[in-house]
């Protein structure tokens, strides 16, 4: 396994190098290129594409989120696509970050993030704190930071970048918990206008019954 992933290494090298000039007219000019294509991607290799951290790329993984293809194989070190099956996925979901940029930020979505934030929150309130549950709850939450990072700065959207913050820099298990802890309730404390900024913004609700 480890031999193929070496191997994956070396295709991918080789190929960015003879990505590094455009032949034009004849002439190479240098430093003007197309994105670079690799032979093969693990979830590092997704995520520098994307911009993204790994711990995003590896939830939509996990969760087989946002239409992200199988991968062409399982090695040791994690999941292994080929090019070919995972750059179209890569464009798409480029394309689709690049629409949203600048958009203010959806009510719906501000009240997605302020119910995974009370999901956390509620979690680091028990005792003994269920780590697996607070993993997969960090994950569902830090989905949103790409959308919430690129969208406008119109109040709604400030603030819940500014709930969110707690989540920037942590992976799915917090070394210092007390700490977390004190500065995510610090942030959901501040959730109301959120709410009420959200919900003014929502289709006047009617009853099923």
């Amino acid at each position: 396994m480890g031999v193929l992933r070496g191997y994956a290494d070396l295709v991918n090298e080789r190929r960015s190098t003879d990505d590094e000039a455009v032949p034009v007219g004849g002439k190479v000019i240098a430093g003007e290129r197309e994105p670079s294509r690799k032979a093969f991607y693990g979830i590092a290799e997704i995520a520098e594409a994307l911009g993204l951290n790994r711990q995003l790329v590896t939830a939509w993984r996990r969760r087989r989120s946002h239409g992200m293809p199988e991968p062409d194989a399982e090695l040791s070190s994690g999941p292994i696509w080929r090019g070919e099956t995972v750059e179209p996925w890569i464009d798409l979901v480029r394309d689709r970050r690049e629409d949203e940029d600048g958009r203010p930020l959806s009510p719906e979505v501000a009240l997605r993030a302020g119910r995974r934030m009370l999901r956390i929150a509620a979690l680091l309130l028990e005792q003994p704190i269920r780590m697996r549950l607070l993993s997969q709850a960090l994950a569902e939450a830090r989905e949103l930071l790409p959308l919430v990072e690129s969208a406008a700065d119109d109040p709604l959207s400030k603030a819940v970048r500014q709930l969110l913050s707690p989540l920037r820099g942590t992976d799915d298990q917090p070394g210092d918990l007390k700490a977390f802890r004190q500065e995510v309730l610090s942030e959901v404390a501040q959730l109301e206008p959120i709410v009420r900024r959200a919900a003014e913004s929502l289709p006047h609700p009617e009853s099923a019954g």
